[in-house]
């Protein structure tokens, strides 16, 4: 329903509109976790991707609304620390992830039992999860580790480093795009990478246009086929998705002419070779 949405400010306030903004109420945090200074300044909020009304909160626990935040309950044990990131897999909701720091969880059932992987990043920290969008056991997540970007097959219990030729700035943001071949987006503190199983073991930089800025979050939105790259400190960027028939390569002016010239109804552009009417 596009005219029910949910919004968030610091410390895990939260909002909704059932009419498409008209009107926005508040929504009642889970008993216990009001007040500021509590929690972390983002807290962690999902929706999720199947069932209609039901959101996550994560704060110390993870807590599940099934009436649209009318009330709460936690679906996870305490984990006595403020909960960074969280992420419900995209095709099925059972399947949910979480991180403190460096440490990462994840459960099969729902919440039922939260199992902790036995990850270790050197004290460095996790900064971003993404699920994959057609395989919801497969994970990724971007770190401040040397590694920088990992993935996980299994559920998060074990995970392959894809450091490969990433320069050496921290990942900050991961993001998987639905093309048939485990594309993947990584946002690092200065730019975009972009890999996929048709480049093998590299990076690819997807930047063009971006300022360098660190990129906190990226987004699919599948509605328009376009990712978003939220910056800290220039603003919402918005690209088409990748896509390897296309280089910038190919817009370089190698060899530029144009005719006829003067013309009338039809301009012919040939560079490189390639003729475009």
């Amino acid at each position: 329903n596009p005219s029910t949405m949910y919004g968030t400010s610091q410390f895990g306030s939260f909002v909704k509109t059932n009419n498409g903004g008209l009107n926005i109420n508040g929504v009642a945090q889970p008993e216990g976790k009001g007040g500021q200074n509590n929690w972390n300044w983002v807290v962690p909020f999902e929706q999720d991707p199947i069932t209609q009304d039901v959101i996550y909160s994560a704060f110390d626990e993870i807590y599940k609304s099934i009436d649209g935040g009318n009330s709460w309950v936690s679906i996870s044990q305490n984990f006595a620390e403020d909960i960074d990131h969280f992420k419900v897999a995209p095709t099925n909701n059972n399947f949910m992830y979480l991180a403190i720091d460096g440490a990462f969880w994840y459960t099969i059932n729902g919440g039922g039992i939260w199992t902790q992987s036995s990850l270790s990043l050197g004290g460095g920290r996790i900064n971003s999860i993404a699920v994959h969008p057609t395989d919801p056991s497969k994970v990724a997540i971007a770190t401040t580790n040397s590694n920088k970007v990992y993935v996980s097959t299994d559920n998060g219990l074990f995970w392959t480093p894809i450091l490969w030729d990433l320069p050496s700035f921290s990942a900050q943001a991961v993001e998987w795009q639905n093309n048939g071949k485990d594309g993947l987006y990584v946002g690092m503190n200065y730019g975009v990478y972009y890999t996929d199983n048709d480049l093998g073991n590299t990076w690819t930089l997807f930047n063009n246009g971006l300022p360098n800025v660190r990129i906190n979050e990226l987004e699919i939105n599948t509605a328009d086929n376009k990712i978003y790259a939220a910056t800290y400190g220039r603003g919402l960027w918005r690209s088409s998705l990748y896509d390897q028939t296309l280089n910038v390569n190919d817009f370089q002016f190698d060899d530029l002419s144009m005719y006829p010239n003067p013309a009338n109804n039809e301009l012919n552009l040939n560079w490189n070779n390639l003729d475009v009417v």
